[in-house]
């Protein structure tokens, strides 16, 4: 049977997704904006799906931003369907701004699943517990002979339901499901400690690992301990077994090869020019300060105020707090609460929390990006999933129910009764450039290291990375201006003492290596 299969990215305030964007989910959440969507025809081909069983399916996903939702809610119109959520943040109860939930008007009476199901004090869904949701949810719909259409931009939610062994299978169950987010937490009290902890302790019991992530990545440290403390197998061997077991698959002579089981996928990548995205991010915040934003945030503030009034610590570092808004406008919420503020100095919070929640936005978009680049297209390519990846572009919004409406409409409307396509890089010429550029982006192999940038006090933890940053604006500005201070410190060297003359040569001498590293 077939499916329609999409992964989500979200570009736009608060909102994770399925396929993978120029950013998309919960923030906007977290370049282009690009959505994903997969079709299986009927009848055609048995794919095998996450329970390992030859199953009939038929699936789609696509972006969680207003014009995949568009697209989504327009497939299902057509085409019987039911839309399942693949969004992290917009699984969490109310605040339908801040983690930009469709409206129920924009649904048009398409019903829609796995909306609403988090409590604010509750972690996110773990993959294994979102692909077991999932899939009963498809299961249901097709039961009822509809079109299963998932949305969203939770990438790892969504690479976890399309490719069986890019997760970690290993005993006990409960990483199959939510329960480490609250059991292994309470067994195990160094998972709620800082992420600095974490990794030292990371650095014991899996090198491999710790060497991986960024010290500031709190989750993926987090997650990398826990699940040596719950299984007693470091993570780095789990990965290289399922390597070892993709690759052996892979060369096997069984003729149920991976691209066999996928051969008839097609997905939608809704695209927007980055300059053209950029105005969209920056004014889809307005909408929602328009919309209320501020008072969700405001909501936010008092239960956070409340936990911590009651003695409740709230981690900061997942759930719902990693949607963008709440941080940057915390400034101003306190400013609110205090008796002494100015007018003047409240709407010069406001507007610093405009401009960072939109900067965030954006730099989200490029997250999305990224990830998509490094982290979906390459299994896609591996899979022979590549070849079905259509990019709708959405730059031009008068064009857009001809350029992605209809034109998506058009081509799952011909794969569903298994018509010829078109070769993907021929739909039009933003589709070739941006099949091109991403392809061999995503052949480009980094080189680990890790590297801190004394000056700017970040960590990187690629070459690539390292020279990016070193030859980036903001740290050659910032070098530019301590060398330009340590200069003049030296000048009257004579007046001052040795202690004074040392620090200064070694400010120098800091930032000269910034510049030109070993």
């Amino acid at each position: 049977m077939q499916t329609l299969i999409h992964e989500s990215f979200q570009d736009l305030q608060p909102v994770p997704a399925f396929c993978d964007n120029g950013g998309v989910s919960g923030a906007t959440p977290k370049g282009a904006c690009r959505s994903h969507l997969w079709f299986y025809r009927d009848g055609k081909v048995r794919c095998k799906f996450i329970s390992g069983v030859l199953e009939e399916l038929r699936r789609a996903c696509t972006r969680s931003r207003p014009d995949s939702f568009q697209l989504a809610v327009d497939l299902a119109t057509r085409y019987s369907g039911e839309i399942i959520n693949a969004d992290a943040m917009q699984m969490y109860k109310g605040l339908p701004i801040i983690t930009n939930k469709i409206s129920s008007e924009e649904r048009r009476g398409i019903p829609h699943h796995l909306f609403d199901r988090i409590a604010l004090d509750q972690e996110t869904w773990w993959v294994g517990q979102f692909r077991e949701e999932a899939s009963k949810t498809i299961q249901e719909i097709r039961s009822r002979g509809k079109l299963p259409i998932v949305v969203g931009g939770t990438h790892y939610y969504i690479t976890g339901l399309l490719f069986d062994d890019k997760l970690v299978r290993e005993d006990p169950p409960s990483l199959e499901t939510n329960e480490p987010q609250g059991d292994s937490a309470s067994k195990y009290p160094i998972l709620g400690a800082s992420a600095e902890v974490m990794l030292e302790k990371l650095r014991e019991v899996d090198p491999a690992m710790a060497d991986r992530w960024h010290p500031n990545d709190t989750r993926k440290i987090r997650r990398s301990l826990e699940i040596y403390l719950t299984t007693g197998k470091r993570a780095s061997d789990i990965y290289a077994e399922q390597q070892e077991r993709k690759e052996s698959k892979r060369t096997s002579d069984d003729g149920l090869t991976t691209q066999s089981l996928h051969d008839d996928a097609l997905l939608f990548w809704v695209h927007t020019d980055r300059k053209m995205l950029t105005d969209r991010l920056d004014r889809r915040v307005d909408k929602m300060l328009h919309n209320g934003l501020i008072d969700e945030t405001q909501e936010l503030y008092r239960y956070l105020q409340a936990e911590a009034a009651s003695g409740q610590p709230v981690d900061r570092s997942r759930g719902i707090w990693q949607s963008i808004g709440f941080a940057q406008f915390e400034p101003y919420l306190q400013a609110l609460e205090g008796e002494a503020t100015d007018m003047a100095r409240l709407e010069q919070l406001r507007s610093k929390g405009i401009e960072e929640t939109q900067a965030a936005t954006r730099r989200y978009a490029q997250y999305q990006i990224k990830w998509i680049t490094k982290k979906l297209v390459p299994p896609l390519r591996e899979e022979g999933l590549f070849r079905r990846l259509y990019v709708l572009d959405s730059t031009n919004i008068d064009r857009f129910k001809d350029d992605v409406l209809e034109q998506g409409s058009n081509l799952t409307k011909r794969f569903l009764e298994g018509e010829a396509l078109p070769d993907p890089a021929e739909l039009s010429a933003t589709a070739q450039q941006v099949l091109t550029s991403t392809a061999q982006a995503s052949s480009r192999k980094e080189t680990p290291c890790r590297k801190v940038c004394q000056i700017c006090h970040v960590t990187l933890v690629t070459e690539e990375a390292w020279q990016r940053h070193i030859q980036g604006t903001p740290h050659r500005r910032v070098a530019k201006r301590m060398k330009k201070r340590a200069l003049v410190a030296a000048a009257p060297r004579q007046a001052c003492d040795e202690e004074t003359a040392t620090l200064t040569e070694q400010v120098l001498k800091l930032s000269l290596d910034a510049q030109h590293p070993p």
